[in-house]
């Protein structure tokens, strides 16, 4: 009978201690998801935010920021997809970024197949497209600005953020920036080696034209930019004088060349980039250190601290340049000169001049030591269509232009090198689940003496 009662007595007591284990566990884990709750009710109510995303996907530029700040006109968006396509969700997520810099944006996610009309009426042709739309004007954002793909890996990048506040920037600009580039002098033609080029810019709202002035009189009224890109015949002396004209009042050129020829005859476009301070030098450039594959003439520039490669030198972004002849600076009065590109060994590939004038305007020249960086072959090579980018900005001087940088939906991929596998696997593999086993061992070992 004592057996039994003390049996009893055992068995309640180790009753006792399981329900006791069991309700602090319960407390325990209940306190825990309490705290979670709450965490989650403060951090929404103060709309809090971590991007923990590699890429920082769903995180704002300071660029966009700034641009979205600065916006005075309400924008409407139709964007064009499945409202259940993660696409969706990530234009979604943008579009409440930006709606916490600026009240002045709406958004509106219309289903292709439940909307046929809307798609017809705005000549939707590709998936996740977006109409940008402000009092002024529309600009259809296609679906292959927003999601980019790099078709020599396979890689998918996101712009929206970039696609999308150009576009609204485009739709409120006062006045479309005007470029004209020049031909008759054998330069590249836009139609036939600069079709990217011109498709680059037209994306950041500038409207892109060809013109000669071999039979015309003068530049068109509304020219903004004139570009010169690879002349093989010079400008005859009456031409040098309306881009003189052009300057003198406020204008922006870029003039690039092509690779030096020992029977070229450039003189006249050479004394005109020398008039600001810029000397065309008949020496092609090579640079032994910073090349292209196995070519010491295909230059990989050193950037310098100007306003036109400072996205590339912040993002560590490379550029090529073939074929560059050598510039180098001629000081004048009233003129500023400053080096863009240079080798390694600090020979000028890309120099800008800036004089101030009376009418509180400011002409502004950039000569390159070759065009064909903006060919249809090289200009999506590394950042080389940054450097237009860049320099479109420099000219405007404002934020009717903006460079945001896509961002890869890939992650970036792990190398590891020397030990470090072997002591990842030791770590992972041998003594985590070791630490784990002990440690188990020795909480079975203490509750049994309990």
């Amino acid at each position: 009978m004592a057996t039994i009662i003390g049996g009893n007595i055992m068995n309640r007591k180790i009753l006792s201690r399981n329900i006791k284990y069991s309700s602090n566990s319960f407390i325990f884990t209940a306190a825990v998801i309490g705290i979670v709750i709450i965490i989650n009710l403060i951090i929404r109510s103060f709309h809090i935010q971590w991007d923990l995303t590699s890429n920082k996907i769903y995180t704002l530029s300071e660029e966009g920021i700034n641009a979205l700040k600065k916006l005075d006109q309400d924008v409407s968006i139709l964007f064009f997809a499945n409202p259940a396509d993660p696409v969706t969700s990530d234009i979604q997520q943008l579009y409440e970024n930006m709606a916490t810099v600026t009240n002045h944006i709406s958004l509106e996610i219309i289903d292709p197949l439940k909307n046929p009309s809307l798609v017809n009426q705005y000549q939707i042709t590709t998936e996740y497209s977006a109409v940008v739309s402000s009092e002024k004007m529309s600009k259809q954002v296609h679906g292959f600005d927003i999601i980019r793909t790099d078709y020599s890996t396979g890689e998918y990048f996101f712009d929206g953020e970039g696609a999308l506040i150009q576009a609204i920037l485009d739709v409120t600009a006062d006045k479309q920036t005007q470029l004209y580039v020049l031909e008759g002098h054998g330069e590249f033609s836009l139609d036939e080696n600069l079709t990217l080029f011109k498709y680059l810019l037209e994306q950041k709202g500038v409207k892109v034209h060809s013109f000669t002035l071999t039979t015309s009189a003068d530049l068109p009224g509304d020219s903004d930019i004139i570009c010169i890109l690879g002349p093989l015949y010079d400008y005859t002396p009456n031409e040098i004088e309306i881009l003189k004209d052009f300057l003198d009042k406020g204008g922006k050129v870029i003039l690039a060349f092509n690779d030096y020829q020992e029977n070229e005859n450039l003189d006249n476009l050479k004394n005109f980039a020398q008039n600001y301070g810029i000397k065309v030098e008949n020496i092609p450039l090579s640079d032994s250190l910073r090349h292209y594959a196995q070519d010491e003439r295909a230059l990989v520039p050193v950037y310098t601290s100007h306003e036109i490669v400072q996205r590339l030198e912040e993002d560590n972004i490379a550029t090529i340049i073939p074929n560059a002849r050598k510039l180098s600076i001629e000081k004048k009065e009233d003129i500023i000169n400053r080096v863009v590109l240079e080798t390694s060994q600090e020979e000028a590939i890309a120099i800008t001049a800036e004089k101030y004038l009376d009418n509180d305007e400011t002409a502004q020249l950039l000569v390159i030591g070759n065009a064909f960086f903006l060919h249809d072959q090289a200009i999506s090579l590394g950042g080389n269509s940054d450097i237009v980018l860049g320099a479109l900005t420099w000219f405007k001087d404002d934020e009717s232009i903006v460079n945001i940088k896509p961002k890869t939906y890939s992650p970036e991929p792990i190398v590891l090198v020397g030990i470090q596998s072997q002591l990842i696997f030791l770590v992972c593999v041998v003594l985590i689940p070791l630490f784990v086993f002990i440690f188990g061992l020795m909480l079975y070992l203490r509750r049994r003496t309990l």
